[in-house]
């Protein structure tokens, strides 16, 4: 290295030819055999309890306002 601060290489040049390449195989998660998602199931029951949560809350506050 100089003192200005450059690297001073040599350009390069590549003369050949670019190795074949074969399309890349997408692997599956070594649970992906098993056919339930558990975090989706997971998901799911939490969202079912936050419907039913939200109906009681529902019902509550009709039956206060009334």
């Amino acid at each position: 290295m100089s003192g200005n601060g450059k690297c001073e290489q040599p350009k390069l040049t590549f003369k050949g030819q670019k190795p074949q390449t074969k399309p890349a195989n997408k692997k599956q998660r070594a649970d992906s055999s098993n056919s339930t998602n558990t975090s989706m199931d997971k998901l799911y029951n939490i969202n079912t309890q936050l419907e039913a949560m939200t109906d009681g809350l529902s019902e509550l506050r009709e039956e206060i306002v009334c």
